[in-house]
């Protein structure tokens, strides 16, 4: 085995590691809630929006 391809193996084993830190840090339990806050951020936000001005005057 040369270091070509034991750097690819490496690359490969690391690129690996990071994907499965990455998909256990958003789909964990901690992170549920985290994220349905976020998502009914949305859903709150229209009800506390003053009424927008009437645009008839052309401005």
């Amino acid at each position: 085995m040369d270091w070509t391809n034991l750097g690819r193996i490496l690359f490969t084993v690391f690129c690996f590691t990071v994907f499965i830190v990455i998909a256990l840090g958003a789909f964990g339990k901690k992170s549920k809630k985290r994220y349905d806050e976020a998502a009914r951020l949305v859903l709150d936000d229209e009800d506390q929006q003053p009424p927008k001005p009437d645009a008839s005057n052309g401005a």
